[in-house]
């Protein structure tokens, strides 16, 4: 059975082709006349909605048949739409890439034939598909590079899948006053025998990538934001940068010292909830209550609240003659001291929502900057300080550690200071000082300094989701293109990919 060849599509639908060059037709009251379009040439021609576009589509090709060369060196103010001279092929290709990515679907799956058979999409190959997202990589890589700033920041974080060791860089600036994160880079650390994970890799890997795609230097960077570990210390230190250590990270290491004298009640807590996963005990438990057992993990102490609640929930359906379970059911005591607990728990659990947001409402809660783990504490209280309206109460060392982010004052704002009136008194003259010396320091780019690196938890989590159970073979270069299109979506459109020819 010979295979039938479906011809190609033009350049242009035909919908397109009609917004390009006809208009409604309007009475003296602008009213739309309706089955009535008037085009660019003058010409008045009626279509009724049960035709299509046959007639005025014949008018098109009989008096305008370079149509498709017009439209091409269109213009947005020529047409009025950015859409109506995107080439039809550049939609299709746009239209596969924004299923595939946001859906987080496999690149073949634009060959299934499934996906071709339901769908109103032109079939492309997985080459094509290919291209088109390396293309519009380039091109968003060079959007970003034009909308980076003279001095920026950078917020990064580590994760492992599969033997892999992947960086991901952000870079965090203001536009328009409005603060701004945006993924720069999420790729494989360890890419030669002699890399390392030590901060003097992480400072070589950004050294190289910086300059490679987007065209600045290490120098242009201000600050750093990262989890308080040693390495990252370290790093901030070989950029001679303030590192502003993840909020969310230091309330983990304080909840979980905090826990280290229950460890004892959670062990057992947690050997129970171990056993009530099994098949036996799970088929046992799902017969009174839909709710599930929940085990911790202990990077995350939030984990541990959910897994002590649950096992309180869980008690009333707890058979204690059970012999399977009666070794693992904790004694009334223990009951006891883990509902004191929870209560404490519960209280944390409410002044945590606040290290979810990204905003400076955060610095109010790193107010006590002194613990040592913290790199630079003097900028971190003085960003509390600026952030709280309180610079004038700025230490010597809070400014020195501030003064990168000094702005720059106008030419013409010293010259238009008034002159010390000489027949002031002393008094009025040091009020003067200090009122002008107030008004002349501003600091710039502090509100675009996220407290957390909550931002990187979050890609990580979707880059989790992204390789699920049936993608491990997805390679590096793969994942990071899908995830960095994913993240960057604001960057790139139909147009992105009509410009890649």
């Amino acid at each position: 059975m010979a295979r039938a060849i479906r011809p190609p599509r033009p350049t242009y639908t035909n919908s397109q082709v009609l917004g390009f060059y006809f208009r409604p037709c309007r009475d003296e009251n602008d009213e739309v006349i309706l089955e009535y379009f008037r085009c660019r040439c003058g010409t008045v021609r009626k279509q009724t909605h049960r035709n299509g576009y046959s007639n005025l589509m014949q008018h098109i090709r009989r008096e305008h048949p370079d149509y498709e060369t017009v439209m091409l060196d269109a213009t947005t103010a020529e047409t009025g739409s950015l859409v109506n001279f995107v080439r039809h092929s550049a939609l299709n290709l746009h239209g596969w890439m924004v299923w595939i990515v946001m859906c987080n679907l496999p690149l073949s799956f634009c060959e299934s034939r499934e996906a071709r058979r339901y769908s109103s999409l032109d079939p492309i190959s997985e080459e094509t598909l290919r291209a088109g997202m390396d293309g519009v990589v380039v091109a968003v890589e060079r959007s970003i590079a034009s909308e980076l700033p003279a001095r920026f920041g950078i917020m990064l974080d580590g994760w492992a899948h599969a033997s892999e060791h992947y960086i991901a860089v952000f870079a965090c600036y203001e536009v328009n006053g409005c603060p701004k994160t945006t993924l720069l880079s999420m790729a494989p650390l360890l890419d030669a025998l002699d890399d390392d994970l030590s901060a003097q890799g992480h400072l070589e890997f950004l050294a190289t990538m910086l300059p490679r795609d987007y065209g600045v230097q290490m120098a242009q960077c201000r600050f750093l934001v990262a989890d308080n570990c040693a390495v990252n210390r370290r790093l901030a230190t070989l950029m001679s940068v303030p590192l502003v250590g993840c909020a969310s990270h230091r309330l983990n290491l304080a909840v979980q010292a905090d826990m280290a004298s229950h460890e004892e009640n959670l062990a057992a807590v947690q050997a129970l909830m171990v056993k009530l996963r099994t098949l036996t005990q799970s088929a046992k438990l799902r017969l009174k209550t839909p709710l599930r057992p929940v085990i911790r993990q202990y990077t995350r102490w939030s984990s541990t609240f959910e897994m002590v609640r649950r096992h309180l929930q869980l008690l009333a359906f707890l058979d204690a003659k059970d012999d399977d379970l009666m070794d693992l059911l904790p004694p009334p005591a223990m009951n006891k001291r883990l509902r004191a607990l929870y209560q404490e728990l519960c209280d944390i659990v409410s002044a945590r929502w606040p290290f979810k947001a990204t905003t400076s409402t955060c610095w109010t809660f790193a107010s006590v900057p002194r613990a040592n783990i913290v790199h630079s504490p003097d900028f971190e209280a003085g960003c509390v300080r600026v952030l709280r309206g309180k610079a004038q109460r700025l230490t010597r060392a809070e400014k020195a550690a501030l003064q990168p982010f000094e702005a720059a004052r106008p030419d013409d704002a010293a010259a238009s200071e008034e002159e010390e009136d000489p027949a002031a008194s002393f008094v009025e003259r040091l009020r003067k000082r200090r009122r002008l010396a107030q008004d002349r320091v501003k600091y710039e780019q502090l509100k675009s300094i996220p407290p957390t690196s909550n931002v990187v938890e979050r890609f990580f989590s979707i880059a989790r989701v992204t390789f699920g159970h049936q993608r491990h073979g997805l390679l590096p270069r793969t994942l990071e293109t899908i995830l960095f299109l994913r993240q960057n979506r604001s960057y790139w459109d139909a147009t992105t990919v009509d410009n890649l020819s």
